[in-house]
């Protein structure tokens, strides 16, 4: 339809992913949060979720243009937040997590204050 918007032009417009996963440009390795955890966890039992922004290719951090925050999920289950100001730290944060059944894989998404919410995975399996 005619002068009808569409949502995959617009960066601030749903959530930002890899179009290539095996050729990155450069603004998707600024924004794509890399997400560390085991590929196999036990059943209730504590874990560590590493997830950093910047990895692949430094994203700034200054008052300007910085990461806001940084939230962690297991399928659409809520997990864990950090959140950032400009200049502060670098975005990068550790959850400590259980789970006592996997619904889905790790999701890590991250909100720029300039370039949107950006989402990566992980795949996990509980034992």
């Amino acid at each position: 339809m005619p002068g009808q918007w569409k949502c995959e032009e617009d960066i601030l417009c749903g959530v930002n992913e890899p179009k290539d996963r095996e050729s990155l440009t450069d603004l998707e390795k600024k924004h794509i949060p890399v997400v560390e955890a085991p590929d196999k966890v036990r059943k209730d039992e504590s874990f560590q979720v590493k997830v950093e922004v910047g990895k692949l290719h430094p994203h700034p951090n200054e008052a300007a243009h910085f990461i806001e925050w940084i939230e962690l999920y297991c399928g659409d289950t809520y997990l864990g937040r950090a959140s950032y100001s400009g200049g502060a730290s670098f975005p990068e944060a550790t959850f400590k997590v259980k789970l006592s059944h996997a619904h889905g894989p790790l999701k890590a998404w991250e909100k720029c204050n300039i370039h949107g919410l950006w989402e990566n995975t992980k795949e996990i399996t509980v034992e």
